[in-house]
């Protein structure tokens, strides 16, 4: 794997979208690349971060019509 390849892969990576097969993958181009771990830190504490800080309730009318007009897009 080259770092472009790893780029393309680095958020269903953080995001858990990815097999064990390619996660080994990944994991193995981690160890080898310094620059990439370095990017990959970065973008994890990046996504913990905006995680912790973006916690705000959204009220149930809206979440419920936002549901009714998901769910009427695959119509």
């Amino acid at each position: 794997m080259d770092c472009r390849e790893f780029e393309a892969k680095l958020w269903a990576f953080l995001d858990g979208e990815l097999d064990a097969g390619a996660c080994a993958e990944l994991r193995a181009h981690l160890e080898a690349c310094p620059g990439c771990l370095d990017h990959y830190r970065f973008e994890d504490a990046l996504r913990v971060f905006v995680r912790r800080c973006c916690r705000e309730s959204v009220p149930e009318t809206f979440r419920r019509r936002l549901f009714r007009l998901i769910a009427h897009l695959d119509e």
